[in-house]
């Protein structure tokens, strides 16, 4: 049976709004919008202001929408804890444990995590993320007041492997590393499964970091990257040209728009073209 559907990826950053309107024609995959919009805050006012001009502006279709969250904006890691413990008991851990790490301020952040790696020692790796719930509520309201269906939300880092995975087609093992702002944060991916992960703060010039990151990764997990991609608003063609030459041929730009098809529309995105990195994660939001 013929199955159609159309979804909005929307990614909300600390100063911004990208969005990928995406239709899956029976797993083929058509990019029919893109944009970007500036956000001058996150609360639900703005929000409702930006996501609605943008749905005008760009003729947006699809009224059911999957989020990505960008990472700086979030508390995570990832932790050791007892394989026994129940899914109550782990929240109830990360709760106290990010309070801990944000010197107990007056926000409540909501945790999440996934299971990285059972060990043999009778603990195992758990990666976490803990969202303000403040951030949540203010975009399940902006979306439910522009008739919008809010059925997903995950971190845009997470966003970006989904889009390595489907329309990449990647080795084995990939390393997936996001370069923005003053942090990198990287993983390292088995057969499409997140098998290691880690982030730094850094500050000076990114090369030395992605190349400590990607050995750091590979080392983590005893295991080599058939291919490393890198993405984020910190990355370019400069960075990976340096990449390529000084450290590994392995490093590549995600460019996510080369694998799938594109409206005219998108074709003459002037701020795609320079920078199809930019738009992995919420292409991968849509793609969800």
């Amino acid at each position: 049976m013929e199955q159609y559907r159309i979804v909005l990826g929307l990614e909300i950053g600390r100063d911004f709004l990208r969005a990928a309107e995406v239709e899956d024609r029976n797993g083929e995959y058509f990019l029919s919008r893109i944009a970007e919009r500036k956000l001058e805050s996150l609360n639900v006012e703005e929000m409702v202001q930006v996501i609605s001009l943008l749905m005008n502006e760009e003729s947006i279709l699809s009224r059911i929408v999957s989020a990505a969250i960008d990472t700086t904006l979030v508390d995570k890691g990832t932790i050791d804890v007892d394989s026994d413990m129940r899914h109550e008991e782990i929240v109830s851990f990360l709760r106290a444990e990010t309070a801990f790490h944000n010197d107990f301020v007056e926000k409540e952040l909501r945790p999440a995590y996934e299971v990285i790696s059972v060990k043999g020692d009778g603990t195992k790796e758990i990666f976490y993320a803990a969202v303000d719930k403040y951030l949540l509520e203010s975009l399940r309201n902006a979306c439910t007041r522009c008739g919008l269906e809010l059925n997903f939300i995950d971190l845009d880092h997470s966003c970006s492997e989904l889009t390595v995975n489907k329309l990449i087609k990647p080795p084995e093992n990939y390393i997936l590393i996001t370069v923005k702002g003053q942090q990198i944060e990287g993983s390292f991916c088995r057969n499409g499964e997140r098998a290691a992960y880690k982030y730094v703060n850094y500050t000076g010039e990114p090369f030395y970091f992605v190349t400590r990151m990607s050995n750091d990764l590979e080392s983590l997990v005893d295991d080599y990257a058939g291919r490393i991609f890198i993405t984020g608003s910190s990355a370019d063609g400069f960075l990976i040209d340096l990449l390529q030459k000084s450290a590994d041929s392995r490093y590549e730009l995600l460019v996510p728009n080369e694998n799938i098809l594109q409206s005219p529309a998108v074709l003459s995105n002037q701020k795609l073209t320079p920078l199809p990195h930019y738009f992995s994660s919420v292409i991968g939001a849509a793609l969800k």
